[in-house]
């Protein structure tokens, strides 16, 4: 029912919402239609009225009022229930005790009419047969038995006799006891209940009389409806049954179940006249009812054996408490309604001003900061005010956060701090509120000196005020990182105030701005009267003082990694970074100008003796004086680089001819010749220059470079401490070029090393790596070795680039080594020129030595031109003494390498790439390489092929049992890192079955 009620209310909630939105919409055109006439303000006011219904109804159904309905109808339904549930069991306990009382006292009821009219019965029986003359009309039949008369009297039905025991028909001495015998025997009445020969109970009274002489038991059958008369008016049913179980009387048509019942309970029942309670279920209901004896005599025990019962359905019983189910219904919606009334209450007065606080709410994260009304129930009014608060709060912190903002953005947009000043200062006004505003910034250029920037209310571009500082207020200031308040201006003590007490301010606030822990400068503000002291306020000016700071701090890391990347940290000049961007510069003036420079690339003669002899310490002195020298012989606007080691370079500015450049250059020679006193010691270190002019001589960077450098190589190999000018006729050879490069590559370390992976063709295993040579040029990039190594060869620097190879190749392969991951072999190319140098053999033991490194795990590559040399072949027999391995390289291209195989200690033979080119399509290629394979095997030499960069050469190496294979199809060459992950890998896969097996 609470459901349905529930239901019910929901949708004329809706009804009634739906009817009065028609109702404001008829309203609406209502006014338009009566807009002209009287009736239009009426009209207007019943608008008005409907429309607050609807806000009203749409106050009540709103989620609030539901939120508001479930928490009071909880609040009252919860105790209600609590209370309610006892009284209901209490209820129901007295609604039973008063069922069962009705029932027992309707069964005493009956019972003492049933037995009252019994003993009538017997009363009457026993006086009409002791009437003299009343047995007289009864004559014996000559059946022995049967009817003998009608009573008419309407308590009996119709009286007969009955022989003892032998009639035929209905035996009315069916089921007597003995106590009934005995008590016929003495003369006494005796009721009895007899079932005739169709099954018809009855109620009989037995009487003995003597009939003609003869003793006779006379049968008064009771009258049914005289004898139940008024019973089957029972509340409930009535049902009385005999000592055999049979049904003798019930108030309605009992069905078999509880007949079957009955009969059970009377016949096992024990004979007393106390009541019994009986419940049971039957067909899906419950029964209830009380049982008990019919009253006995204590002399006679006639009806003894005789039980009554009533009882009433559950149903029935409940008819009893349903009045008070109504009662607890009409409560129930009672305190729904009053919870609906308190509900709308409550909405009505609380809605509205939460809806009003939610939109200025929401309107503050908005940004938007209107008034809150503080209107309504007093704590919305408060909480409005309190909102009204925060909100102007929030708008001073987000006007100060924005100008924080928009001051990160001056000084991270800006490269110098001074152009963005007055901008910060004009923020910084609007923020604080005050009347003026000033920074200043100490002067790095003149200590004890600041200049301050000044910006005030109605003043627009103040000029920078230069002021002596107090060192003791400097002090003073440094330790109050929270800012001070200065009352009173004084002018030497607050010289950096006085720009601010000029243009009006009396009072100030002051921090100072620190930056790398120490005073960079100083924040004040300014007012015309005594501020109140707003803890906010002061926090963002702090907060500027902080950001000046880390400006400042910005400013000076920014010069510092300036000067750092653009300056040689030794002598102050611009590197070759800066250099090269001034000579940028330079070009594109000239361009645009049609002006003319020059380049001067200066190197020192003679430089290294100075720190061979007395040490680097001494040669950076050198350098330093060198650097001084160089810059007093040039003119303002200049540049004088060092570019690394003793090699310097000039930029000259709008020469007219080459006689300036040629004068500044003499002059540089001159000064540099002058003795360089060091620790007491003289030092004569003369400079050799060229010099290019531009655009004459060249329109880029690395012409101009090339172009000097050569000239400055040609004036060293004209005797040194000279200069030379570029001449295009004159100009060294690519070969000289390159030569004069390697001298430089060789001093500065632009060579490296990478190494080809060398593959087994047996199991595809990686089992050396040959090293190879490449030069790092600055100017040209990674060059390769036919490039540079037959300048060197020819300059006889192949020796010295020799030994830095054999050095790096075995430092590398003991790293290798102690990590585990070193291939079997290393190889090293090695030119005739090496092995002719007397010192090559002993290098290579001492770097076996150095490196603990075993020389089997070393192989050098040589070709067939070792073998022309004398010389050379003595230095090949000593190194083979070593126990180190030799391998022919690019066999097959000579005219006599068969023999050389027969003559010297060679162990591994390297077939030439040009005989694998056309192994897969022209015949005879495969045949000379098939053949240096076999020819090699049979002398006991292991075969290399290298340049493999196809799948057919791989196929045609692996099928005629070449032993090793190297070329760009299985690896390039490859850098440290490269390979060194791949021998990681190699040794990682190597160790994968041995643990496999050992698991």
């Amino acid at each position: 029912m609470c459901v349905a009620s529930v239901i019910c209310v929901t949708t004329g909630a809706a009804a009634l919402a739906q009817d009065v939105s028609n109702s404001v919409t008829c309203g609406t055109h209502s006014v338009t239609a009566l807009a002209s006439n009287s009736v239009y303000w009426k009209s207007l006011g019943i608008v008005r009225v409907l429309t607050s219904t609807k806000r009203n109804w749409s106050a009540v159904t709103s989620p609030m009022s539901r939120h508001f309905a479930t928490i009071i109808a909880l609040a009252a339904l919860v105790p209600l229930i609590l209370l309610a549930l006892p009284a209901f069991d209490r209820a129901e306990d007295a609604r039973a005790q008063a069922a069962a009382a009705r029932m027992a006292s309707r069964a005493d009821a009956l019972s003492g009419v049933i037995e009252s009219r019994i003993s009538a019965a017997e009363q009457l029986v026993s006086t009409w047969v002791r009437m003299p003359g009343s047995l007289a009309a009864i004559e014996w039949p000559s059946s022995g038995g049967g009817l003998v008369r009608a009573d008419h009297s309407g308590i009996f039905s119709r009286v007969f006799f009955a022989p003892d025991n032998n009639g035929q028909g209905f035996d009315p001495m069916l089921g007597r006891t003995a106590a009934e015998r005995a008590a016929i025997a003495a003369g006494q009445p005796v009721t009895i209940s007899a079932v005739a020969a169709g099954g018809q109970g009855s109620v009989l009274t037995l009487q003995q009389a003597r009939l003609a002489g003869k003793p006779a038991l006379l049968c008064f059958e009771l009258n049914p409806a005289w004898l139940w008369q008024h019973v089957d008016q029972a509340h409930g049913v009535a049902v009385v049954v005999d000592a055999q179980g049979q049904t003798l009387f019930a108030s309605q048509a009992v069905p078999q179940y509880l007949a079957a019942l009955f009969a059970a309970r009377a016949a096992g029942a024990t004979r007393d006249s106390a009541p019994h309670s009986a419940s049971w279920q039957a067909e899906g209901g419950a029964w209830h009812g009380q049982w008990r004896d019919l009253a006995a005599n204590e002399n006679t025990p006639r009806t003894r054996g005789w039980s009554i019962g009533v009882f009433e359905s559950a149903s029935v019983a409940a008819a009893d408490f349903a009045p008070l189910l109504w009662i607890a219904l009409l409560g129930l919606v009672a305190l729904l309604g009053s919870v609906a009334v308190a509900a709308s209450y409550l909405a009505r007065r609380y809605s509205q001003p939460m809806a009003d606080l939610a939109a200025g709410i929401s309107r503050i994260g908005q940004r938007r900061f209107p008034a809150l009304a503080t209107a309504g129930p007093e704590e919305f009014a408060q909480i409005a005010r309190v909102a009204n608060e925060i909100g102007a709060r929030v708008a001073e912190d987000v006007n100060a956060l924005e100008t924080l903002g928009e001051i990160d953005k001056l000084l991270l947009g800006s490269a110098e701090l001074e152009p963005v000043l007055d901008a910060i200062l004009e923020r910084v006004h609007a923020v604080t509120r005050c009347h003026s505003t000033g920074i200043m910034l100490l002067d790095s250029d003149a200590p004890g000196r600041g200049r301050v920037f000044v910006a005030a209310q109605g003043n627009v571009a103040l000029p920078v005020s230069r002021v002596e500082l107090d060192s003791d207020m400097l002090s003073v200031l440094m330790e109050s990182t929270d800012g001070v308040t200065v009352a009173r201006c004084e002018d030497h003590r607050h010289s950096f105030l006085v720009p601010l007490r000029d243009v009006g301010a009396e009072y100030f606030w002051v921090w100072p701005v620190v930056h790398n822990g120490r005073m960079g400068g100083v924040l004040a503000i300014g007012f015309r009267e005594i501020p109140s002291l707003d803890p906010r306020c002061a926090s963002y000016a702090g907060q500027f003082a902080a950001r000046l700071g880390v400006a400042l701090s910005k400013t000076a890391r920014d010069e510092h990694l300036y000067r750092q990347a653009h300056f040689d940290p030794l002598t102050s000049l611009p590197n070759r970074l800066l250099f090269r961007d001034r000579l940028a510069q330079e070009l594109a003036g000239a361009a645009e100008a049609s002006s003319r420079g020059a380049l001067l690339y200066i190197d020192l003669d003679h430089f290294k003796k100075v720190n061979d002899s007395v040490g680097h310490n001494a040669g950076d002195q050198l350098l330093t004086i060198i650097a001084q020298r160089l810059r007093a012989s040039v003119k303002e606007g200049d540049t004088v680089a060092r570019l690394g080691g003793d090699e310097f370079t000039v930029i000259l500015r709008n020469v007219i001819d080459p006689d300036g450049a040629a004068q500044v250059a003499e002059r540089i020679v001159e000064a540099l010749q002058m003795p360089v006193n060091i620790g007491g010691r003289d030092h004569f270190v003369a400079a050799s220059i060229g010099v290019t002019l531009f655009p004459d001589d060249g329109a880029t960077i690395d012409d101009l470079m090339r172009n000097a450098d050569g000239a400055m190589y040609r004036a060293k190999d004209t005797g040194r401490g000279r200069a030379v000018f570029f001449d295009r006729q004159l100009s060294v050879s690519r070969l000289d070029a390159t030569q004069s490069g390697l001298h430089r590559a060789l001093r500065r370390r632009e060579f490296s090393l990478f190494y080809q992976p060398q593959f087994s063709l047996l199991d595809g295993r990686l089992v050396a790596v040959e090293a190879l040579l490449r030069w790092n040029t600055p100017r040209d990039g990674l060059r390769e070795p036919r490039e540079f190594i037959p300048a060197a060869e020819a300059s006889g620097l192949i020796v010295d680039i020799g030994g830095w190879v054999l050095e790096a190749a075995c430092a590398q392969l003991a790293q290798w080594r102690d990590a585990g991951i070193a291939p079997r072999r290393l190889s090293i190319n090695v030119s005739a020129q090496q092995l002719k140098f007397a010192e090559f053999p002993r290098n290579i033991r001492r770097a076996l030595d150095k490196y603990s490194i075993p020389p089997d795990m070393i192989e050098i590559e040589l070709t067939e031109s070792v073998f022309a040399d004398e010389v050379a072949s003595y230095g090949l027999a000593q190194i083979a003494a070593l126990g180190v391995r030799i391998a022919l390289d690019d066999f097959g291209t000579g005219f006599s390498s068969l023999n050389y195989l027969r003559q010297h200690p060679i162990q591994v033979v390297k077939i030439d790439r040009t005989f694998l080119e056309e192994v897969a399509i022209n015949p005879a290629s495969a045949t000379i390489a098939e053949t240096i394979i076999t020819m090699a095997h049979a002398l006991g030499k292991e075969v290399v092929g290298e340049g493999v960069e196809t799948e057919e050469q791989l196929s045609f190496l692996r099928e005629h049992g070449c032993d090793l294979a190297q070329g760009f199809y299985l690896a390039r060459p490859l850098p440290v890192s490269d390979v060194t992950e791949l021998l990681q890998a190699r040794a990682v896969s190597a160790a994968i079955p041995q643990l496999r097996q050992a698991g």
